[in-house]
């Protein structure tokens, strides 16, 4: 009886629809953003987009320039349009997004193209530490900020 269940989940129309994902992780460094979204990606081939990306060389270093944040902004939201324009099925944007007009280009690009977006907060109940040495004192700032909408 179980595997006839399962069989009608196989066959449910609302189950077989193909939908366009936009998955939004956010959350304060340190939390697992991007392992989370590793470990999603591993499981669906989905790419990985970051404004941590960009302050990546090639050995996969990190070096974060203040001055260059707004170009990395801009990066990541070029790179997750051109992924909607190809209509890969399953992306992935991967930020801190205390704020909620950071999402808002994403939320735009996710209506413009016809994609379902899932915002996720990813909380560090794990003790997890940042990896990109961000001051203990800037973290608290982004918490103290930090919006969500329910």
């Amino acid at each position: 009886m179980e595997s006839k269940k399962l069989q009608d989940l196989g066959t449910n129309s609302t189950a077989n629809e193909t939908t366009k994902t936009l998955l939004a992780l956010r959350g304060i460094p340190g939390s697992g953003k991007t392992s989370l979204a590793k470990a999603i990606s591993v499981t669906n081939g989905a790419p990985i987009f970051s404004i941590d990306s960009y302050f990546e060389n090639e050995a996969g270093e990190y070096h974060f320039d203040y001055q260059k944040n707004h170009l990395a902004y801009k990066d990541c939201e070029a790179k997750t349009k051109q992924a909607l324009e190809l209509g890969i099925p399953f992306v992935i944007v991967d930020n801190t997004f205390t704020l909620d007009w950071e999402l808002e280009p994403y939320v735009s690009l996710a209506k413009e193209f016809g994609y379902k977006i899932f915002i996720v907060t990813v909380e560090n109940r794990h003790g997890g530490n940042n990896v990109h040495q961000i001051p203990e004192e800037q973290i608290e700032k982004m918490k103290a900020k930090y919006q969500v909408f329910l």
